[in-house]
């Protein structure tokens, strides 16, 4: 631990003037005075590797992502493992748990990506180095990775500073040497990127090592549109000027889905729970290999007219799990208060065990999740250890996914009626509906309770 008691230190800030003469030949004089913040973290970034190019030198490196690997944290691994060779690492491993979505799998294959077990294949004595996540190892993001003490490398653009040292203080992590954590960025790629260009090292990338960090920053800022700041669309357009890096990219971008997850759309749409502008699916059983699947669906159902909150549940090999997105433009001028009532949800739901993220510059969009992992009598009842249940059937897995539903729409409710303020706008379309007249006609109390009973249960079509 650090003598003043803190475990995340980063180096000491540069000031403005050396920040802006090490970027401005990179991302242009306009650019770095827009991006100064960030780039005052990719230059302590550099000049923090740079300066422990002795420690780095003759020893091999451990770079951890989450346990199921996605675009942002493969082009991050890919752009650091670039860096630690260039200062004198040995061998440099990416450790990734699983790839469940076929974009990644994908990506991995085409662009040569070697994926090694995070407990089984990790280096000893080995420097260790988190992209796109936040230690202490075995927590939300990494959940089954062995933990460790110390930590040479982070940069995440997720987690909260104040949290991660909380966790690190409770999990007994003695030092995180170079830590830049809660990166006001939509994507970790971008701000490895510009480090790398400041190593000066673009040009030696491979034109699939370019598309691989170009897709990292495409898929985490949804092409561009969210969370986007200058400097992932200059980084962008470095990294992608080449034609055979842009048909690479096209390649990645243009992937292909198993046929299941079309059985596993239907049965969430089929099973949805609507509660004014909060849709909640149960899907049932999800195989460990589609999992990914848990949040498309979530992605799809927060496009549906008139959705502010979309929230699917799934069983996996893993666990129970949850995937949450929202949007908060429905909500008017107070929109933070989108991300009060998803963490009230998910701490409902699975207690002390969400993952959530939001942007800090408001959360028009916010998402998150949770696991909660099986008891073995439920590994048992279910046959999870002989393959599972059939994808998008009926049976007691659905019934479990339906019943966590249930208390998610009764804890909106419970916070309807202890802080009507924050749901105002989430609810009214239910209200909207008790009021209106039936078709049969019927008003008064009838008409009132056979809306109420539609709104309570969830409308099963849409």
């Amino acid at each position: 631990m650090r003598r003043n008691g803190r475990i995340l230190e980063p180096p000491r800030p540069a000031g403005p003037h050396v920040v802006r003469r090490r970027f401005q030949g990179i991302v242009g004089k306009r650019r770095t005075m827009e991006n100064l913040s960030v780039l005052t973290s990719a230059q302590s970034a550099y000049m923090g590797l740079k300066r422990s190019a002795m420690a780095i030198r003759g020893r091999g490196a451990n770079v951890f992502t989450q346990w199921v690997g996605d675009p942002d944290a493969l082009g991050s691994a890919v752009l650091l493992s670039v860096i630690l060779r260039s200062l004198g690492a040995e061998e440099v491993r990416i450790l990734t748990g699983s790839l469940g979505h076929p974009q990644n799998r994908n990506l991995v294959a085409r662009c040569g990506i070697l994926l090694q077990d995070p407990n089984r294949d990790r280096l000893r004595g080995g420097l260790h180095c988190m992209v796109d996540t936040s230690p202490p190892l075995g927590m939300l993001a990494t959940p089954g990775v062995d933990p460790v003490k110390d930590y040479f490398f982070v940069a995440d653009h997720h987690a909260d500073p104040a949290e991660v040292e909380e966790n690190c203080r409770a999990k007994g992590v003695r030092r995180v040497r170079l830590p830049f954590v809660g990166l006001a960025v939509g994507s970790t790629s971008a701000f490895m990127a510009v480090i790398a260009a400041a190593f000066d090292l673009l040009d030696r990338l491979t034109p699939a090592q370019k598309a691989a960090a170009a897709l990292g920053i495409y898929t985490d800022t949804s092409a561009l549109l969210h969370g986007a700041t200058p400097l992932h669309f200059k980084m962008f357009e470095v990294l992608t000027r080449s034609e055979e890096t842009q048909e690479i990219l096209d390649e990645l971008r243009d992937y292909r889905v198993p046929p299941e997850w079309y059985a596993y759309r239907a049965a969430a749409f089929r099973n949805q729970e609507v509660t004014g502008a909060v849709r909640v699916a149960p899907v049932g059983f999800v195989r460990d290999a589609h999992r990914d699947v848990i949040a498309e669906i979530a992605n799809e159902l927060l496009r549906v007219e008139g959705t502010s909150i979309a929230i699917t549940i799934a069983v996996t090999a893993r666990g129970v799990e949850a995937s949450v997105r929202a949007d908060s433009r429905l909500l008017g001028q107070n929109q933070q208060r989108i991300v009060r009532v998803i963490d009230y949800l998910l701490e409902a739901a699975f207690p002390g065990l969400s993952g959530f993220r939001h942007e800090r510059r408001p959360p028009h969009r916010v998402e998150g999740g949770a696991c909660v992992p099986l008891t073995p009598e439920q590994r048992s009842e279910w046959h999870l250890d002989n393959g599972g249940g059939r994808v998008g059937g009926n049976g007691p897995i659905l019934a479990h996914c339906q019943e966590l539903a249930r208390q998610l729409v009764a804890a909106l409710r419970d916070m309807e009626t202890l802080q009507p303020a924050e749901m105002q706008g989430l609810l009214e379309v239910v209200a909207g509906a008790e009021a209106a007249v039936p078709r049969n006609g019927k008003q008064g109390e009838n008409a009132k309770h056979e809306n109420g009973k539609e709104s309570d249960r969830g409308r099963k079509r849409e």
